[in-house]
């Protein structure tokens, strides 16, 4: 199985709204340039990470979405594996590794900046951003 990013569906890659349940809001414009720049970078495998996943009748709705918005194919998973490297999401707290604690870098950025990501970065720039 080959390393993979998990991402989030409602929320982070369709917006939530008002809508009926069971419906998947519009694109979030930035969240589906970042997905398109991965699947274009070729490094790693996207997943959307989502409860819909648990669902046949939903994971088939997640699946024409994806299609109809121009990322076909997509796995569509709500399981965790050793091979996911992160999950982006909007409802996730980082904690610490084998501590407990919030990651102090990330408890203390405001809500609505843009998020880090320990896969773009070498550990001496981790530093600059975060203690985690």
């Amino acid at each position: 199985m080959s390393k993979w990013i998990g991402v989030n569906l409602d929320g982070t890659l369709a917006e939530v709204g008002n809508h009926a349940f069971g419906t998947i809001g519009r694109p979030v414009e930035a969240m589906m340039n970042r997905v398109k720049a991965w699947l274009n970078e070729g490094d790693y495998e996207v997943r959307i990470f989502t409860a819909r996943a648990g669902d046949p009748a939903q994971a088939g709705k997640v699946q024409d979405w994806l299609s109809r918005n121009g990322l076909a194919g997509l796995a569509v998973t709500n399981v965790k594996d050793r091979d996911m490297m992160e999950l982006w999401d909007d409802k996730a707290v980082r904690v610490e590794r084998n501590s407990g604690k919030v990651c102090q870098g990330c408890g203390d950025a405001e809500r609505g900046q843009p998020g880090f990501s320990h896969r773009q970065h070498t550990m001496h720039d981790v530093a600059q951003f975060t203690d985690c």
